[in-house]
C-alpha cells in the first residue's frame, strides 16, 4: 500500500487491534488529519497505536469492554511522536528530506491514479457548479473547477511536479471551495454540527493541545461541509 494511504492504513491497524469491526467516526477522521498534518509519520502512528492498544489489554481483565474511538491512543501516539522526534536531533536537515525523498519516491501514486482521482473529483465539482448558488457562489466554483483542470491539463500534458508541490496546489485549491461553500450552508446549521462536534469532543478537550482540539473542530466542520455538498477532499491521501 502506497504512501498516501495514510489514512487507510492508520484506520485498519486501529480496527484490527481493536479485535472488532467498527466504523471509524468522522471525529476520528479528523484525529487522523490533524496527526498527518503535524507531520507525524504513519510508523510512528502505527507504533503508538499499538502501545495504547498493548496497555489496553494488559489492564483489562476479561471484560468485554472495547476502545470505541481513535482518540484513545492520541497521548500514545503524541508520546511515540516525541521519542521519534529526540532520535532524530542533529541530524542533517539535507540527509534527512533526501532520505524521505528516495522512500516516499518508491511510493509515488501512477501518472493515470492521479488523473482518475482529479477527473473524479472535477465530476464532482462540475455537479456542483450546476446547481443554483448566489452570484458569487457559482462564480467561487467555477473558480475552483477552473484551477483544477488547469492541474489536470498539466498532468495530462506530461508535467509531472514533485508530490509536495502537487499535494499543496490541490490543498489551495480545497481550503478556497470549502470556505467559499461553507458562506452557503445557513448559519443554524453550522451551529448544530459545531454543537454535535464540542458534544463529542468533551471527555478529550483537556487532554488535548488547543491547537489540535481546534484543529480537529476545523477538519470535522470541513467534512460536515463536503458530506453536505458531495464533494470529495482535494487531496494525495484520498487515493
Amino acid at each position: 500500500m502506497n504512501y498516501y494511504n495514510y489514512f487507510t492504513e492508520i484506520e485498519e491497524h486501529f480496527v484490527r487491534r481493536r479485535g472488532k469491526h467498527l466504523l471509524v467516526s468522522p471525529m476520528d477522521w479528523a484525529l487522523i488529519a490533524a496527526w498527518r498534518e503535524a507531520g507525524i509519520p504513519l510508523q510512528v502512528a502505527l507504533r503508538g497505536i499499538d502501545i495504547a492498544m498493548d496497555a489496553f489489554f494488559a489492564r483489562r481483565q476479561g471484560g468485554r469492554v472495547k476502545v470505541n474511538s481513535l482518540f484513545y491512543c492520541h497521548d500514545a501516539v503524541l508520546e511515540e511522536y516525541g521519542r521519534y522526534c529526540e532520535a532524530h536531533v542533529g541530524e542533517s536537515s539535507a540527509s534527512s528530506h533526501a532520505a524521505a525523498g528516495s522512500a516516499e519516491g518508491k511510493n509515488e501514486p501512477e501518472a493515470k491514479e492521479i488523473l482518475d482521482f482529479l477527473s473524479a473529483r472535477i465530476d464532482e465539482i462540475k455537479t456542483l457548479s450546476a446547481k443554483q448558488y448566489s452570484g458569487s457562489g457559482r462564480e467561487a466554483v467555477s473558480r475552483a473547477l477552473s484551477r483544477l483542470e488547469e492541474v489536470y491539463a498539466d498532468l495530462e500534458a506530461g508535467v509531472r511536479p514533485d508530490p509536495e508541490t502537487l499535494e499543496r496546489d490541490l490543498r489551495i485549491i480545497d481550503e478556497f471551495l470549502i470556505s467559499e461553500l461553507r458562506a452557503a450552508v445557513a448559519p443554524e446549521e453550522l451551529l448544530a454540527w459545531e454543537k454535535e462536534a464540542k458534544k463529542e469532543l468533551k471527555i478529550y478537550k483537556k487532554r488535548l493541545p488547543k491547537e489540535t482540539y481546534e484543529k480537529i473542530l476545523d477538519n470535522f466542520m470541513q467534512d460536515k461541509i463536503r458530506r453536505t455538498f458531495n464533494i470529495s477532499e482535494l487531496s494525495l491521501f484520498r487515493l
